[in-house]
């Protein structure tokens, strides 16, 4: 599936390059876009993981089906109150994190690597689901059910990604291929999940469900606010507009959390400065 991606990518910067499009279209906005999608998941999913499932694995030796659910079910809660809003910012604010980060190359550059980076940021929910749950396959000793796993989010990446590649217009197949990784992600936690239920059981979905959606709810509306705000200043310099962007974003959404009593904020930040 990455070879295909890359690929595919590459031929679309060729394409670009014949129709006289001079700036960063291909696999370096791909994956320029990835490494930032990433970072919020390296450092938050990848460590509430490591931290909350270490006895995951005994666990289920032991028969503690319940205990097993609980401690999944809790995971998935816990990176949803970061990586949620870590999505939808890079949603919104796409373009200026791009500008802000990667000042050395032209502005329509960043730009484009901003929206690939946006076509790819709803992604990063399923992304973060999906490896809790990979870790619940783990925990039951089962690494043929997470190859099937992976083979369904390659197959389904790869089906939409030729389909934008053939379909789009060239300066549009890069933000294609974002989508495409992002929406069979989506897809795959059904699969991931659906392959774990048959050693763990089912979680409490709808329970999940609604955390997910209240949580969705106030990170959406803190980036719609700020984002009505920033249209109506004229914030000077990319680094010091995207500060003020993402601080007045988190401080917005962790105090309208406060308002819909969203406990797992504060065990969050716990297991995170204790890494």
């Amino acid at each position: 599936g990455f070879l295909i991606t890359v690929n595919l990518a590459t031929r679309a910067a060729v394409l670009a390059q014949e129709q006289g499009i001079d700036y960063g279209v291909g696999y370096t906005p791909y994956a320029n876009a990835y490494l930032v999608m990433l970072l919020p998941h390296s450092i938050v999913t990848i460590s509430i993981v490591t931290a909350l499932l270490p006895g995951l694995s005994k666990l289920a030796f032991d028969k503690n089906l319940s205990e097993v659910r609980d401690q999944l079910s809790r995971a998935l809660r816990l990176t949803a109150i970061l990586t949620i809003p870590a999505s939808l910012i890079f949603f919104f604010f796409a373009e200026e994190i791009a500008n802000a980060i990667f000042f050395g190359i032209s502005e329509q550059s960043a730009e484009y690597i901003g929206r690939v980076l946006a076509a790819m940021a709803l992604g990063l929910i399923p992304l973060s689901i999906n490896l809790v749950l990979i870790r619940g396959l783990n925990a039951f000793e089962n690494t043929k059910y997470q190859v099937i796993s992976n083979l369904v989010i390659n197959l389904i990446a790869l089906t939409i990604s030729i389909w934008a590649f053939l379909n789009l217009d060239v300066v549009d197949i890069t933000v294609g291929l974002g989508a495409a990784l992002a929406i069979s992600y989506w897809m795959g936690i059904v699969c991931t999940y659906y392959l774990l239920r048959k050693y763990s059981g089912p979680l409490n979905i709808v329970s999940l469900l609604l955390f997910h959606g209240k949580i969705a709810f106030i990170a959406l509306l803190s980036c719609l606010v700020i984002s009505s705000l920033q249209s109506r200043l004229d914030l000077e310099g990319n680094l010091f507009a995207l500060l003020i962007v993402l601080l007045s974003t988190f401080a917005l959404y962790l105090a309208i959390a406060r308002v819909f009593k969203v406990s797992e904020i504060s065990q969050v930040l716990k297991v995170l400065l204790r890494r």
